[in-house]
């Protein structure tokens, strides 16, 4: 059996797809292996209506038996359904790899296991708003900006000043966690800074130096960022 899911990127890390009709790309799974392949919708130069079409072309042209989506259309969901292909929408807030997973288990059948926990995400950099671009890493940056992901409001957080750069380190990860985020990026961390925030369930991922806070979202959420772990 072969399942589509929307995605924002190419890898299983990626998050799913918000509209299906937007989507640029779908990982389409072999249930039975778990083996995936990326699928791209040709590019309609944003006309809605063909985009969603091609969009519907690509995945009936895979021979899935489901889609798993955010938002989609009513007239989407029917082609797909008389296409004899399942379709389970309202999916948001996880990864590709989560969605896929959950929905071997259940089948995504009640509309609270299609619902995951978007988290704030908090981006290292001295300035102010999406334009902000990574300068410092955590403990030498004064400030960073947590980003809603969904609605993509913003807000600056500056640290207190210390006198050393443990005290700055402590200092900046006590404003993280204070902040609500769950995921923090930045160009480069201390091992030690990695498994304090590790201990207080916050991921840490890693961004190259000079894009912008935007672009550090955009990455994020198509699962190209990579994320640091450190062994207890």
């Amino acid at each position: 059996m072969k399942v589509a899911v929307a995605s924002m990127g190419t890898v299983p890390e990626a998050l799913v797809g918000v509209r299906f009709g937007m989507c640029s790309q779908f990982l389409v799974f072999d249930l039975d292996t778990m083996e995936y392949v990326v699928v791209s919708v040709p590019s309609q130069e944003r006309q809605r209506d063909r985009v969603s079409l091609a969009a519907i072309r690509a995945v009936a042209g895979q021979s899935v038996a489901a889609v798993i989506t955010g938002h989609i259309k009513d007239i989407c969901r029917q082609t797909l359904l008389d296409l004899g292909i399942e379709v389970v929408d309202g999916v948001e807030g996880m990864t590709v790899r989560e969605a896929i997973e959950r929905y071997r288990v259940s089948g995504l059948a009640e509309r609270e296991t299609r619902k995951g926990f978007i988290t704030r995400v908090a981006v290292v950099t001295s300035g102010e708003g999406l334009e902000a671009r990574l300068e410092d890493p955590l403990g030498v940056c004064a400030s960073f900006v947590v980003v809603d992901p969904a609605t993509k409001d913003c807000e600056a957080v500056r640290v207190a000043r210390r006198a050393t750069a443990r005290e700055v380190s402590m200092s900046g990860i006590r404003a993280v966690v204070e902040s609500g985020a769950g995921v923090l990026i930045t160009p480069a961390i201390h091992p030690e800074c990695c498994l304090a925030l590790q201990a207080l369930a916050v991921s840490v991922y890693l961004a190259p130096v000079g894009i912008t806070v935007r672009h550090v979202l955009e990455r994020y959420e198509s699962g190209q960022l990579q994320q640091v772990e450190y062994g207890f």
